[in-house]
């Protein structure tokens, strides 16, 4: 059982699920930087439960493909890449997020993790925050 805030190990694979971008082409797509930007809610979340920003993703070691997109509604890209990349490309941490219930109860919902140190930091300008997330982006493929 993994708890709230333990590290996901180096040596594994995790699943990005962001929507589609516009005109979104399967042939030649490369996840950019605009898929790896924290949410509203990511934020919210994090100040609500006192915890650093993180971006959602899955341990694809503990939940499937099939599991993590049924807790998406609507269409959803499949990205897939390697831990021990994501953290090398500027990435702080990759740890699990048990998430609440009921959610918590359902198939492969204890490989629900969440990359964090995406947002800018304070001495960081737009360009080079730009750049770390397009480079954290290049560790990912699109799964088809």
């Amino acid at each position: 059982m993994t708890a709230q805030g333990d590290p996901v190990p180096r040596e594994h694979d995790i699943l990005r699920l962001p929507k589609p971008p516009k005109e979104f082409v399967p042939e030649g797509y490369r996840p950019s930087s605009q898929e790896f930007l924290p949410s509203t809610a990511d934020k919210e979340d994090a100040e609500r439960n006192r915890h650093p920003v993180r971006i959602s993703v899955w341990d694809a070691n503990m939940t499937s493909i099939e599991e993590a997109l049924a807790f998406r509604s609507g269409p959803s890209l499949v990205l897939r890449g390697a831990v021990g990349a994501v953290l090398d490309a500027g990435a702080s941490a990759v740890v699990y997020e048990p998430l609440p219930a009921p959610d918590c109860e359902r198939s492969g919902a204890v490989g629900h993790a969440g990359i964090e140190g995406v947002p800018r930091a304070p001495d960081e300008t737009r360009l080079a925050h730009r750049d770390r997330l397009a480079a954290i982006a290049a560790c990912f493929r699109l799964v088809l």
